[in-house]
């Protein structure tokens, strides 16, 4: 049996802050203290955003303010109120949203 539900990615860099911690722990911590079934984060080897800088994990380059991708899949409800914690932790990034079929398989399937 599937579920509709919406995939929910956030784009930012490695080096975003949120106070004194990276903007990605935060907001991965909010998202579970809010009752998000489940969050990813993937960190990208390299990448360029709006300001067109290129962050890469080259041996040679040391720039360590790589590309961080953080994935939510949730009811589409439960993605609109999640919303307002991605705006408050995020300063500057990108959000994409995306309708999808979940199938859940294995241990758990019929929660």
């Amino acid at each position: 049996m599937t579920i509709r539900a919406q995939l929910m990615r956030v784009y930012l860099d490695e080096g975003d802050r949120f106070g004194d911690r990276p903007a990605y722990v935060a907001l991965v911590e909010r998202l579970r203290d809010a009752g998000v079934g489940g969050a990813s984060v993937f960190k990208g080897i390299e990448g360029f955003g709006s300001r067109r800088t290129v962050h890469t994990a080259r041996v040679f380059d040391l720039s360590t303010n790589l590309p961080v991708v953080i994935e939510v899949i949730e009811s589409a409800e439960k993605i609109d109120a999640i919303l307002p914690i991605v705006r408050e932790i995020v300063a500057e990034g990108l959000v994409t949203l995306e309708g999808l079929e979940l199938l859940r398989i294995g241990s758990g399937a019929s929660a």
